[in-house]
């Protein structure tokens, strides 16, 4: 009978020694993980432990939450940044992070465990396990497990790994019950990843540390141009990880000189842009890219602006896009820019070119070829038969596509006192809108109605207006004239006094008041009205004070 228990004490040792070699190797890879809020004050602390050997990690996702910095602790006290959260998913309580470590212990992702199998729950710092048996292995999130165990521990192991008999991680600890505690799979976590839409995700928002960018190009520029709202430090660093990550994709280098331009760091902006051109493959495409870039920057007629980035240099630019592919995207940023210029015949016939061109936007050509025919004063007719061009590229009934080529043309002819036929666009305008246009829209055909006489159509059109925006003063002011025009003076003196309710300060308002009251024999109040609106700068008052003063 010794023999015998001396035989298993033997055994025992031997399989306490055995667990004792990997414990000692696998708590290594296991840290303590403090995160702070932004105005550097700790706002959790937990566990974690590392998956690969250049730092790549996963822990408990509520220590992150909100977190705008983390470092982790690991045995030995050494302390090592998180730069990046690689993936995140709040259902599973999971986040996978990058350290700066480059050199550390990590765990062996071990295969599915299943029901009965015994695991091993590693705390930090520890030189021994909590045994446990798996009591359920259900399949979540695919194939992957999530693990119940068939007893309670401590909150202190939530974010510790659960391992296998061969040390090998099956799982990230969660909270558990009085009775019962939970692991999700840790080859899941690994899976986890930032995707090009993942800007947009709430979760992984919800953590202030820098997001890693997608591994594919692709997917990377994408997720920088959801990205581009985000605060400019918060870009700024994108696009910095995103050339260290990608350093022969010009893109990166494009972008952030654009972010440079709008920083008035220029200096930096024309190194980058230097660097594009370098790394860019398609040199006609480059060239294009900068002179848009030029042509923007000009375009906004900044007070200061920097060296000769200006419209000679975006058409130098555009004109070598030109030269060395003829696409017609690069020649409509030449005639673009020829028009900005006021080169308007270089302009013209540049646009002109453009015709049945693979843009398939004629109405749109020839839209600015009447622009450029007005800046060389030719006659209302070429200008108006290049927007005739433009409305003939469409079909009637008109759809929307056609709508700002209609009412282009009205305008064009309402200003060139074709009233009626430009009335007649303005319709279709409104047929297009479903009788839903805008206020201002209405106000523009009254004006027009008001000249050439129509004036039940003038007066609908004011109220339709009055209706949409009925606390605009413009039209309401409008409203009160064509009304004392129609000698409609109830409607008129209505009109006038909401004016005055909304801007007393306006002379305009008075005047109007001031001789409907005049016209409805209320001659005192009309002359105070007029006396006002003279007061307040309206010149028009005093002569209406002169005739119906004495």
């Amino acid at each position: 009978m010794k023999r015998y228990i001396t035989l298993f004490t033997l055994l025992a040792v031997f399989a306490t020694t055995f667990a004792q070699g990997w414990v000692s190797q696998a708590s290594k890879a296991v840290f303590s993980v403090v995160t702070y809020d932004k105005d550097g004050n700790v706002l959790n602390n937990g566990n974690g432990f590392y998956i690969s050997g250049d730092g790549t990690a996963i822990a408990d996702y509520n220590l992150f939450k909100n977190a705008q910095k983390a470092v982790v602790i690991d045995a030995t006290g050494q302390k090592s940044d998180v730069l990046f959260i690689l993936g995140v998913n709040d259902m599973y309580d999971i986040v996978k992070f990058q350290t700066a470590s480059k050199k550390n212990s990590f765990l062996t992702l071990a295969a599915k465990g299943k029901k009965g199998d015994t695991a091993y729950i590693l705390p930090y710092k520890a030189t021994s396990t909590q045994k446990a048996s798996i009591k359920d292995a259900s399949d979540v999130a695919g194939s992957y497990a999530f693990y119940t165990l068939g007893i309670a521990t401590s909150e202190k192991n939530v974010g510790c790994p659960l391992l296998n008999a061969n040390g090998q991680v099956l799982g990230l600890m969660q909270k558990g019950t009085a009775t019962e505690c939970y692991a999700m799979a840790a080859n899941y976590a690994n899976e986890l990843k930032v995707n090009g839409l993942s800007a947009n995700d709430y979760t992984l928002n919800s953590i202030g540390i820098m997001k890693a960018l997608p591994d594919n190009p692709a997917d990377a520029e994408v997720f920088l141009l959801m990205a581009q709202n985000a605060d400019v430090n918060t870009y700024q660093a994108l696009l910095n990880q995103f050339i260290s990550k990608f350093p022969n994709e010009s893109e990166g280098y494009l972008k952030r000189a654009q972010l440079e331009i709008d920083l008035q760091q220029h200096a930096e902006a024309e190194a980058d842009l230097k660097t594009y051109f370098e790394k860019h493959a398609d040199k006609a495409d480059a060239h294009y890219n900068l002179g848009k870039l030029y042509y923007t920057y000009a375009s906004l007629h900044l007070p200061n602006p920097y060296s000769d980035w200006n419209l000679d240099k975006a058409l130098s630019e555009t004109q070598q896009a030109v030269d060395g592919s003829n696409r017609a995207i690069y020649v409509r940023q030449k005639a673009d820019i020829l028009l900005d210029q006021e080169k308007n015949q270089e302009a013209f016939d540049t646009y002109a070119s453009l015709i049945d061109s693979e843009l398939k936007d004629n109405a749109l050509v020839y839209t600015f070829m009447a622009q450029c025919k007005k800046n060389m004063n030719a006659s209302e007719d070429e200008i108006i038969a290049m927007l005739d061009s433009a409305v003939a590229q469409y079909e009637k009934p008109y759809g929307t596509e056609a709508y700002p080529y209609l009412y282009a043309r009205g305008l064009r002819k309402i200003e060139a006192e074709r009233y009626r036929d430009g009335i007649n666009d303005l319709n279709e305008v409104e047929h297009i809108f479903g009788g839903r246009a805008p206020a201002g829209f209405y106000m523009q055909r009254e004006k027009a109605e008001m000249k050439c006489r129509m004036y039940q159509q003038a007066a609908d059109d004011i109220d339709e207006a009055s209706r949409l925006e009925p606390y605009n003063v413009e039209i309401l002011t409008e409203k009160a004239s064509v009304y004392v025009t129609l000698k409609d003076y109830d409607k008129a003196s209505t009109a006038a006094q909401q004016v005055i309710a909304l801007a007393p300060d306006s002379p305009y308002g008075y005047r109007l008041l001031g001789f409907c009251q005049l016209n409805q024999n209320q001659k005192k109040a009309g002359l105070e009205n007029l006396r006002k609106a003279k007061e307040l700068g309206d010149e028009n008052a005093d002569v209406i004070i002169q005739k119906y003063g004495k």
